[in-house]
């Protein structure tokens, strides 16, 4: 339950999906709940526009199974290149040796395909309200957190 708003700067946000609906989707809903929305149709698409980003990003959203470079892949490779932040894995199916993988990379959580668009805006507006508070130095009231404080599964 959030006792106090924040004021909200909107995150900067990569989001990968290799099917054209989901990415529209992903571009609409985010865009919607005011942040800013980079959409890769792959993993290789996604470090090409991290790498020349002008700003660095708040979170990255990827599928988990994609043509080329895996979800684990993008991540490991981003984690590689000092991407710190967030991460959200997509995903219809994911078993839990690749759950375990996902965790050590430091992934926030996996959501499920579909996923639920509340749930979507309501996990960004999390991130972004922990983050504020803990910047301010007021202890973050979100009821899902941050990869920092536990682990995220929306199926």
């Amino acid at each position: 339950m959030r006792t106090k708003e924040v004021n909200s700067r909107p995150l900067n946000i990569l989001a990968v999906d290799d099917e054209e609906g989901a990415r529209s989707s992903l571009k609409i809903v985010l865009r919607l709940a005011g942040h800013h929305a980079v959409i890769a149709n792959d993993a290789h698409e996604a470090l090409k526009l991290y790498d020349d980003a002008p700003a660095p990003f708040d979170l990255i959203i990827t599928d988990h199974a994609m043509p080329g470079l895996s979800g684990v892949d993008l991540v490991r490779r981003l984690r590689e290149k000092g991407y710190e932040r967030e991460a959200l894995v997509l995903s219809a199916n994911v078993d839990s040796a690749t759950e375990q993988k996902y965790k050590k990379l430091g992934v926030a959580g996996i959501m499920g395909k579909p996923f639920d668009i509340n749930d979507l805006k309501e996990w960004t507006h999390c991130i972004q309200e922990c983050r504020e508070r803990s910047a301010s130095g007021e202890k973050p009231q979100c009821t899902l957190g941050t990869m920092n404080i536990c682990w995220l599964r929306f199926a």
